[in-house]
């Protein structure tokens, strides 16, 4: 119990300060536990930023995966608004997953955790789609968008998805 509440109150800190913010000393006060009891479940920050990351890729994955069932008779709609769910809704968390994904291009122990919620959307993907290819990039183009949205580099449009599935088809 401990220890998913110290793992929820990491990704509270890196929502608010990225993953430079998360220290022993910050996830506990956030969980309002003593240093003790982090340092108990979770010797090392990679430890912790690991569950971190495997716990937020797995929520995702979950959500994904409810989400590629729930597709319906107008598709090309329900992942434009998959997409603005992420982005609007669910934006704090959005960006702690990425930023936890990314830091799994520099350490190797990440990668499994980090590329496990590409495997939904590429369910999600291939229900646009039979060619692989096309499913992959339509994956690849997706993460682009939240990216650049998370960042503000551009504004979410519902109306870019729809072009990108036309094209993509």
């Amino acid at each position: 119990m401990r220890r998913d509440e110290l793992l929820r109150a990491t990704l509270v800190v890196v929502e608010r300060a990225g993953v430079a913010g998360v220290s022993h000393r910050a996830v506990a006060a956030e969980a309002g536990v003593s240093v003790a009891s982090t340092t108990y479940h979770f010797a090392s920050l990679d430890d912790l930023l690991v569950a971190a990351l495997t716990g937020a890729a797995e929520d995702l994955t979950a959500e994904l995966h409810e989400r590629v069932t729930e597709l319906g008779a107008r598709p090309a709609d329900e992942l434009a608004r998959l997409v603005e769910h992420l982005l609007v809704y669910r934006r704090g968390r959005t960006l702690a997953a990425y930023e936890l994904y990314l830091l799994a291009a520099r350490r190797p122990e990440l990668r499994e955790a980090a590329g496990a919620w590409l495997q939904p959307l590429t369910e999600i993907a291939r229900t646009f789609t039979t060619n692989p290819q096309k499913a992959s990039l339509l994956v690849a183009a997706l993460d682009g968008l939240l990216l650049q949205s998370l960042v503000r580099a551009r504004p979410f449009a519902q109306a870019d998805v729809a072009a990108l599935l036309v094209y993509l088809r």
